[in-house]
């Protein structure tokens, strides 16, 4: 039979392996070999960046800590954060993933274009995603290179 110290130390042990958990998942994301990022779309934050990844901070030169709390309109040049905000608005409106060719807006792509796959993810009942998740994937040329 357990005791309510069992009980206890099991959820204790449980928040520790959940804590671990998430900090092995928040260490992948940042060290993978891809841009990808996370931002808040909740009713009263438009589009803020909550996460970089490590790729993101090498190809707009930008440190994850200025990142982190800004917008694209911050980042980017004003024509190129209309248009991922343009972009960002259509898949959350969409709600499913959408994918598309960006061909420029940074230095990496400023020769060829890249794939952009971004998804609207949705957190607990909210029913309407709340965040926007986005992956870089690297023009097929570069994979041969």
């Amino acid at each position: 039979m357990n005791t309510f110290e069992d009980t206890i130390a099991m959820v204790k042990y449980t928040r520790r392996r959940d804590d671990r958990d998430i900090e092995a998942i928040r260490a992948f994301l940042y060290q993978a070999p891809n841009v990808m990022f996370l931002k808040n779309y909740s009713p009263d934050i438009d589009g803020v960046y909550v996460f970089v990844s490590r790729e993101f901070e090498r190809v707009f030169d930008v440190k994850r800590e200025f990142a982190v709390g800004k917008t694209d309109f911050d980042i980017f040049p004003q024509a190129v954060a209309e248009r991922r905000r343009l972009d960002d608005i259509h898949t959350l409106d969409f709600g499913r993933m959408t994918t598309m060719v960006d061909t420029g807006g940074t230095r990496y792509n400023a020769f060829r274009p890249y794939k952009l796959a971004l998804l609207p993810i949705t957190v607990g009942q909210e029913g309407k995603p709340s965040y926007l998740a986005g992956m870089m994937l690297p023009p097929l040329a570069a994979w041969t290179e």
